[in-house]
C-alpha cells in the first residue's frame, strides 16, 4: 500500500500516512475551505489500510487549531480504526497540544469522548 503526505499550507496540515509503519500524523492549523479536499485522500486510504493493518497503529494529531468542519473530517477517520482493537490490533491515538492552549486541549477532551479508542492527551510547552 502507498504511502501519503502532503505538505502544510497556510490553512491547513500537513498530513503523513505511512501503512507500513502504521503510522498517521496530521499536524498544523487545520482550517480550510474544503475539509473534504484536504482529508478525503487520508480517509479513503485508511479504508484500505484496515483492511490489513499493521498489529499497532499509531496516530498523533498535532494540531494548533481546527475548524468543526476539520474535526468532523477527522473523527470521521478515527471511527474507521475503531474496529481494528475489536480484531485484536493496537491503536494509540494520541493528542498533542500546547500546555497553554486550553482550546485545543478541551478539544482533545472532546474527541475522547466521541471515539471508543484509547486516546492520551498530551501536554507540550
Amino acid at each position: 500500500m502507498e504511502g501519503y503526505f502532503t505538505a502544510a499550507s497556510e490553512d491547513s496540515p500537513s498530513i503523513m500516512f505511512d501503512a507500513e509503519k502504521g503510522f498517521i500524523e496530521i499536524v498544523g492549523k487545520s482550517l480550510p475551505e474544503n475539509a473534504n479536499a484536504c482529508y478525503n485522500p487520508l480517509f479513503n486510504l485508511v479504508k484500505e489500510y484496515i483492511k490489513s493493518p499493521q498489529q499497532k497503529t499509531t496516530v498523533n494529531l498535532r494540531l494548533l487549531y481546527l475548524n468543526s468542519s476539520s474535526a468532523k473530517k477527522i473523527l470521521e477517520i478515527i471511527t474507521l480504526l475503531e474496529c481494528l482493537p475489536k480484531q485484536g490490533y493496537d491503536v494509540d491515538l494520541l493528542w498533542h497540544y500546547n500546555a497553554n492552549d486550553e482550546d485545543m486541549h478541551e478539544e482533545g477532551e472532546e474527541f475522547k469522548r466521541m471515539t471508543d479508542l484509547q486516546v492520551t492527551l498530551i501536554s507540550e510547552e
